[in-house]
């Protein structure tokens, strides 16, 4: 899952004031030939990207062509996320994130121009009805013990109980968090404990895996 990080910038012409050590990264950046700017970028994308695969549980392995699409769709999503200007966007998206289906329809959804835009699209599609219908198949769900996509955190507290652990990263707003359960499962050697890593987005289960 993704962990936000705040760059504090100054003022060049503050900067300009100050004797800077070779050890403090600005001696790097501003006194370098040009190509500084340019590692610092890739550094950045490559940490987008590290945490687009930590959020999809696909880190630490080799990525098929259809995962690597995933991986890129998401980052491309990452970045429209930090744009969202002001609070009432942030919530208007947010609110609903948890019930769109993929990565590609919560593009769709921040590529539309205005925030009346949005609400329409959201309207027209009967997110709100779509959820009561949802919560009776999530019922059936949670009579078997199971989990889905889609599903709010109630819904995996009441099938799974509490987790073992949890942990969230970024701005509580986005609602990233992966809980951990240690379950014992039936095999052929009998029961056997088994780790299970439950990712949310928006207070909704967005995946999971078996570490």
């Amino acid at each position: 899952m993704r962990w936000l990080a705040l760059i504090p910038f100054l003022g060049l012409s503050a900067c300009a004031m100050l004797e800077r050590s070779a050890r403090s990264g600005y001696y790097e950046t501003y006194e370098g030939d040009g190509g500084r700017a340019a590692d610092i970028y890739e550094m950045k994308r490559q940490n987008v990207q590290s945490e687009a695969r930590e959020e999809l549980g696909m880190q630490g392995r080799p990525l098929n062509d259809g995962e690597s699409e995933a991986v890129e769709t998401r980052v491309r999503l990452k970045r429209m996320e930090t744009k969202l200007a002001s609070k009432r966007d942030k919530k208007q998206y947010y609110n609903v994130r948890g019930a769109l289906k993929n990565d590609r329809e919560r593009l769709y959804f921040l590529s539309l121009p205005t925030y009346e835009a949005r609400e329409r699209w959201a309207a027209s599609r009967g997110l709100g009805a779509q959820d009561e219908v949802r919560s009776e198949e999530m019922a059936k769900v949670i009579e078997g013990n199971d989990i889905a996509l889609g599903m709010s955190q109630k819904g995996v507290l009441e099938s799974w109980g509490d987790p073992d652990a949890i942990e969230a990263a970024g701005n509580p707003l986005y609602g990233y968090e992966r809980w951990k359960y240690n379950r014992y499962v039936s095999g052929n050697e009998g029961y056997q404990k088994e780790m299970r890593i439950v990712y949310f987005e928006g207070g909704r289960v967005v995946g999971w895996e078996r570490p």
